[in-house]
């Protein structure tokens, strides 16, 4: 089977493929991703075809957004940049790769959208990976339908008002059902176990094996909320002086002398392989990317979670209300606070224990091999399950 996987130009959103497009290569079968070039060495570094396609950078759909504090901001991203413009500059390049490299089916993280488009239009099936902590979230279709009924009249396509395209045929989560509480997920969802095909591409730093006395406590704001002026500032102020050694990844962008001195309990990196390092950790700190979430959950890691915008103010909800760490809200973004929060999850044990319990509930998902059974079904018999 010829399995075409489609992204934004974003690492978040990229990453989220990753432990698909892995099950099906070791299942024997042929993966392509189609992204911006400019990330053409990480999909061939990772093992897989690249077809390039869309936009250059996420900056330049992001242009002229709202700011990360406007609460509307991530319904704008939505329609504005996710089912406007990255359509605009996926579609012409995916079509023309469907084309020449005769998939079976196309695989989208739940951001892009050219995805399904293109399968719904070229008669494939396709189905989705949820890039998103909110992403399974039904009710998302609401606020692009229209948009994306928009695209579908101009390309010729029947009306889906309701916008059903989105899930038509599959949807992998991957996290448990409890992430969600009782909110609604698509009628077409399955819930697989995480693993994070990184881990065994990066080597582990020698100077994490040297002696430790001290709790490890990780620090690190991604790869696009780690520029945010003032939050890490406040992250190294809280964490000075206290009785932990704490690792922060500034960013490869970023320089050192942005923070002046550094704490004696603190080694800043530009990046870190944070697998390895969580492993060994008691908390992380973190803006609440939905990559390093999942990766902090599922080895039983408690949280104090620092949102930005996105999807990240419902991963902060998330974890307090399983009481898998705390949140920092906006107007909390203060040294005292971060340090409260921290000393909390470091001293309570409810959160660690929480934390190792939701550790177990993904860890007895059904594995990626289940996700690459229900792909070849799909591949095979094509059928709709929107309704069912």
């Amino acid at each position: 089977m010829r399995v075409l996987l489609t992204s934004l130009p974003a690492t978040g959103h990229f990453n989220s493929l990753l432990p698909i497009a892995e099950g099906l290569a070791d299942a024997g079968h042929e993966v392509a991703i189609c992204t911006t070039p400019a990330f053409a060495e990480r999909v061939t570094d990772a093992g897989y075809e690249h077809l390039p396609g869309g936009a250059d950078t996420f900056e330049e759909l992001f242009s002229d957004s709202p700011p990360r504090s406007d609460p509307n901001r991530w319904r704008w991203a939505h329609r504005v940049v996710f089912a406007g413009r990255a359509v605009e500059a996926m579609l012409p390049d995916l079509e023309n790769h469907v084309a020449a490299w005769h998939p079976d089916i196309i695989v989208r993280e739940t951001g892009e959208f050219a995805g399904c488009l293109a399968a719904e239009r070229m008669g494939l099936p396709h189905a989705s990976i949820a890039t998103g902590s909110w992403s399974s979230l039904d009710d998302r279709r609401e606020v692009v339908a229209d948009v994306l009924d928009g695209w579908r009249g101009r390309l010729g396509m029947e009306p889906d008002p309701s916008a059903l395209m989105m899930y038509r045929y599959l949807h992998l989560a991957l996290t448990p059902p409890s992430w969600d509480g009782d909110a609604v997920l698509p009628p077409t969802a399955h819930f697989i176990r995480y693993v994070n095909p990184r881990a065994r591409l990066e080597l582990r730093p020698a100077w994490l094996d040297e002696p430790r006395d001290r709790p490890l406590v990780v620090a690190s704001l991604g790869t696009v909320a780690h520029a945010q002026a003032g939050v890490f500032e406040a992250i190294l102020e809280a964490v000075a002086g206290e009785p932990i050694e704490v690792v922060a990844a500034i960013g490869r962008d970023q320089h050192r002398a942005r923070f002046g001195a550094t704490p004696p309990n603190v080694r800043i990196e530009g990046y870190i392989p944070q697998i390895a390092l969580l492993e060994e950790a008691s908390a992380l700190i973190t803006h609440g990317g939905f990559n390093s979430t999942k990766e902090a959950l599922s080895l039983g890691i408690p949280l104090v979670v620092i949102p930005i915008s996105g999807d990240q103010p419902y991963t902060a909800e998330r974890v307090e209300a399983l009481r898998l760490g705390r949140r920092v809200g906006p107007d909390e973004r203060l040294p005292q606070v971060i340090r409260e929060r921290l000393r909390e999850v470091l001293t309570d044990s409810a959160y660690r224990d929480m934390a190792r319990r939701f550790a177990a509930e993904m860890a007895a998902l059904p594995g990626v091999d289940h996700a690459v059974g229900l792909l070849e079904r799909l591949g095979r018999d094509h059928t709709d399950r929107s309704a069912s």
